[in-house]
């Protein structure tokens, strides 16, 4: 269908005399919708950009304990995108962790053409689950930046991925600074 637009639109252009040519845009000629086709942003897509991560809570009982690390499943997770326009909301995509903390996002279509997405979108964690040991104490709805991601990195095939690695949410009590790590402890 789209091949069969562009022929069209190549006989009529080659049947106008060259000063019309440049009068007649393709807007002349084509819907929105099929201009939007024509240019890769139709209903089918033409890529795929997800963003990855994980977010965790960091809990030490004590000075001096060893700092627990565990995933925290039902956090709810936006990627918020800075593009031109006023309607912020339609630039953000919301999902929840899974069962092992991890969330993926598939970005809209409409995203895939910002520049520079890695400059442009930021994740944030909205929510903790009710009974989570860890809070939002960390500062509310902070931003982390997303990199490409190195395992899956690829713009082959439309394919781009994104990473915001892993989010480290602490527990309000002891600092984890004053924990033992776990790859600091020596067997003995």
């Amino acid at each position: 269908m789209q091949l069969l637009l562009l022929l069209l639109a190549a006989v009529l252009v080659a049947a106008e005399p060259a000063a019309a040519i440049s009068t007649m845009p393709m807007e002349l000629y084509f819907s929105p919708g099929e201009l939007a086709r024509i240019a890769g942003y139709g209903e089918e897509p033409v890529s795929t950009v997800v963003v990855s991560g994980q977010v965790a809570c960091e809990l030490c009982l004590c000075p001096g304990s060893d700092l627990l690390t565990f995933e925290l499943p039902g956090a709810k997770v936006e990627v918020a995108c800075e593009t031109e326009g006023p309607n912020t909301q339609a630039n953000s995509v919301f999902t929840a962790t899974d069962e092992f903390g991890n969330f993926t996002f598939h970005l809209p279509s409409r995203l895939h053409a910002t520049p520079s997405l890695e400059n442009a979108c930021v994740v944030k964690v909205l929510q903790l689950p009710p009974d989570s040991a860890c809070g939002l104490r960390h500062r509310p709805a902070a931003s982390y930046r997303i990199r490409p991601s190195p395992s899956l990195s690829s713009s082959a095939d439309g394919f781009r991925a994104y990473t915001a690695g892993v989010i480290r949410l602490q527990h309000g009590g002891t600092p984890s600074g004053e924990c033992v790590q776990v790859e600091d402890r020596v067997d003995k």
